[in-house]
């Protein structure tokens, strides 16, 4: 049986569940990477990385908080969209994070073949591409290390407030360096306590972080906003000498954590290239399957569109799923609809005076009619064609 399927076929019910509604309600999808997080390290279980054929402003205003609506009861769950073309690009610049995590032995759903990243990079052994990595962790990181050695010069000089300018800098762009290898993203903000919450969604606090429960800790937070906030608005910034002195620890802790963190996943990606995982990636043996119960287990899990009706009373079938926002949706789908009716009615002019959005109503219609394709009969018949017809029939 093909590994992707007998992956599926594994799955736990609550993460077969999530899996159905992520594809149901979003048709994009190209594919679905799932891997569970580290006891020790991740705040997580399990971690999600959705790739979605799709531009990165309708993944974030429409399908985000969608999908974050179906992990509302699973907080233990971190979850990440991209656009298929963002992965693309940061695989091209050796972003750690898709070459750890977005890995054939993670695809849950989707075609295994154009899997990322062994696509692009197929062999991760030689060492090139590892160099390439950890070059480019050198070069993003020497900007915190830059302002790291500005904040020690300014304070030498007692320009105590540019000082913790620089400090701010510093925290501001290692947070994005972490986030970049450990969450697949930058966060846009200039926040330390944003920065923070976005990465605490992945990791455990560290040492250099800070603590967000203690006042005194967020003191210093709020001093680094205001620092960041007075140097390019106003010049009445004020910090204490023993306060900068807490903020160099907790700085250098935290570019030596950022170097730990960087260290273990350039060694995850080592030991999964190197070690026996790499044999992970071909389909692995295991003892065949009647057919017939295959072919009874893909039927399960892709005939969803259509439910029989009670054969008693009624022949056919019912439509099973159909995504609707909200019931002002549905009725603004209905009145579409039949205003595309009238609308092919060339000869009734007179009706067609009222409709004034043309091309939204259009667009609605062609919308819901995009949601009506069976997308999970689809894969069925990929399956069913693999199963029932040998290399030699499907190739020309």
């Amino acid at each position: 049986m093909d590994s992707l399927t007998q992956r599926k076929k594994h799955l736990d019910p609550q993460i077969q569940g999530l899996l159905s509604d992520i594809i149901k309600v979003i048709p994009n999808v190209v594919q679905v990477y799932l891997n569970k997080g580290h006891e020790k390290k991740n705040t997580f279980r399990y971690r999600w990385n959705i790739i979605i054929d799709a531009p990165k402003n309708d993944i974030n205003n429409k399908f985000l908080p969608i999908v974050q609506g179906l992990f509302l009861d699973h907080q233990d769950h971190f979850l990440n969209i991209f656009s298929h073309d963002y992965a693309k690009v940061e695989l091209a610049n050796g972003n750690l994070y898709f070459f750890n995590h977005c890995r054939t032995e993670h695809l849950i759903f989707g075609n295994r073949d154009i899997g990322f990243p062994w696509n692009q990079y197929v062999d991760l052994t030689n060492g090139k591409v590892q160099k390439i990595i950890e070059e480019d962790f050198w070069r993003f990181l020497e900007g915190s290390l830059a302002f790291e050695k500005g904040f020690k010069y300014f304070k030498s000089e007692g320009n105590l407030s540019q000082a913790a300018f620089m400090a701010h800098q510093g925290f501001e762009l290692g947070y994005r360096v972490l986030e970049g290898f450990l969450c697949g993203k930058v966060k846009i903000c200039h926040k330390i306590e944003v920065h923070q919450k976005f990465l605490e969604r992945n990791i455990y606090r560290t040492k250099g972080m800070f603590n967000l429960d203690d006042h005194a800790e967020m003191e210093l937070l709020e001093l680094l906003d205001r620092a960041y906030s007075s140097s390019r608005y106003e010049n009445s910034f004020h910090i204490e000498r023993d306060q900068l002195d807490i903020l160099e620890l907790k700085l250098e802790s935290f570019l030596n954590e950022i170097r730990q963190l960087f260290q273990e996943e350039l060694e995850l990606l080592q030991t999964l290239s190197t070690s026996g995982k790499k044999t992970s990636l071909e389909p692995q043996k295991m003892e065949e399957p009647n057919l017939l119960d295959t072919i009874r287990q893909l039927s399960k899990e892709n005939f969803e569109m259509m439910r029989p009706a009670n054969r008693r009373t009624k022949k056919g079938y019912y439509l099973n799923h159909v995504y609707i926002h909200s019931h002002f949706s549905l009725f603004y789908t209905l009145r579409s609809t039949l205003n595309v009716c009238i609308l092919a009615l060339d000869e009734q002019c007179d009706m067609t005076l009222d409709i004034k959005n043309i091309k939204e109503d259009v667009k609605t219609v062609l919308e819901f009619a995009k949601n009506l394709i069976p997308l999970e009969e689809g894969n069925f018949l990929d399956e069913m064609r693999e199963l029932m017809l040998s290399d030699k029939e499907t190739t020309t």
